[in-house]
């Protein structure tokens, strides 16, 4: 299954749990790290997130850019940094390369 994503009009997640599974230096999210850096909320077997339509902004792309980062960066280039931390996450964590987002 190609996971391309055209980095279009919404940020289209490649469901790999890497950006979850690194949580240990953001703050936003000290309550959620089970203590290992991974997210309590991941769901290790799916690699979905078991509070995905209540999650904390910080994991919500698409409003990340609307609420803080419009002002500096057009909404593709808001994508393709986040495609790009992505994809380097996902290579730190040996994710298959089925995952990486298409820049």
């Amino acid at each position: 299954m190609d996971k391309k994503n055209d980095l279009g009009k919404s940020f289209n997640c490649t469901k790999c749990g890497a950006c979850c599974q690194n949580i240990a230096h953001i703050a936003e999210l000290r309550d959620c790290d089970k203590g290992n850096g991974v997210c309590k909320h991941l769901d290790l077997g799916t690699k979905e997130c078991k509070i995905y339509a209540n999650r904390p902004t910080i994991c919500r792309v698409d409003e990340m850019f609307e609420k803080y980062f419009s002002s500096i960066y057009s909404k593709g280039a808001f994508y393709r940094l986040n495609a790009e931390c992505c994809n380097i996450l996902q290579e730190k964590l040996g994710i298959d390369e089925s995952f990486r987002m298409k820049i």
